[in-house]
């Protein structure tokens, strides 16, 4: 009977000390996961904050691009009108030549 005491006590000694190894082990594993969690939390402002430079960069260049495309539809319409004045004045001056060649 005492042996079966004996070895029940060290069998309780056994589990207790698993059990305090498995809390401390499982204490250690929830330290690194918040760690961990708390690194991609800041990996993830990181991103965003260069995601939002990086769109207000794209926003400004679309803007410079609108102007530059509006600056150059505006050349083009004016390039078009002297073209224009060209070709009346083309065909003033062949009308105003061709009656002193008959």
């Amino acid at each position: 009977m005492l042996i079966w005491l004996w070895g029940l006590t060290s069998l309780l000694t056994i589990v207790v000390a698993v059990l305090g190894w498995m809390y401390v082990k499982n204490q250690r594993q929830d330290l690194t996961g918040l760690s961990e969690n708390h690194h991609l939390k800041q990996q993830v402002t990181h991103l965003e904050d260069h995601l939002k430079k990086t769109l207000e960069i794209m926003q400004d260049l679309a803007k410079k691009m609108h102007v530059q495309q509006e600056a150059l539809d505006h050349t083009n319409a004016k390039l078009q009108q002297l073209e224009q004045q060209h070709i009346d004045m083309v065909h003033v001056i062949s009308k105003a030549i061709q009656p002193t060649q008959k």
